[in-house]
């Protein structure tokens, strides 16, 4: 038996969809969520206060690290940000791409919970909005 049988799943909004929390501990939390098609993603922008990890189940993504061209992410690959990286990702395909997210520490979540209400399915969020929400999380938009 599962050790959190019985518990209710917490979910937060996300770019017009939830982010499932799957487990957490203070130092880790892990997500399950469905990236909409066409979904342009955040702005290029580097956390300082914790790692972040994307793993694709399905579909595809693409990501840019650092100053690079956007890499295609197919399902089983992995985009993996350490503090201080910059970074972003993006689904410009016409089906969704199912994903495990993680964050070390678990506390990134109150910063997913705020960019994912401000990050529409598609369509440009307000930048003045999303500047604020990084800010407040020790993170940057770095264009």
């Amino acid at each position: 038996m599962d050790a959190n049988e019985g518990d209710a799943t917490r979910l937060i909004p996300y770019a017009g969809d939830v982010l499932r929390v799957l487990g957490e501990s203070e130092g880790m939390a892990f997500c399950e969520l469905t990236v909409p098609p066409n979904f342009p993603g955040p702005p290029p922008h580097v956390h300082h206060g914790f790692d972040e990890a994307i793993y694709v189940l399905e579909g595809e993504l693409t990501m840019i690290k650092g100053r690079a061209e956007p890499q295609p992410v197919r399902a089983g690959g992995l985009i993996l940000a350490p503090r201080g990286a910059r970074h972003t990702f993006a689904n410009p395909h016409d089906r969704p791409a199912r994903v495990v997210g993680v964050w070390s520490p678990a506390s990134a979540l109150g910063f997913m919970e705020e960019i994912g209400a401000a990050l529409p399915a598609s369509g440009p969020p307000d930048p003045a909005e999303l500047a604020d929400i990084y800010r407040r999380h020790n993170s940057d938009i770095v264009p």
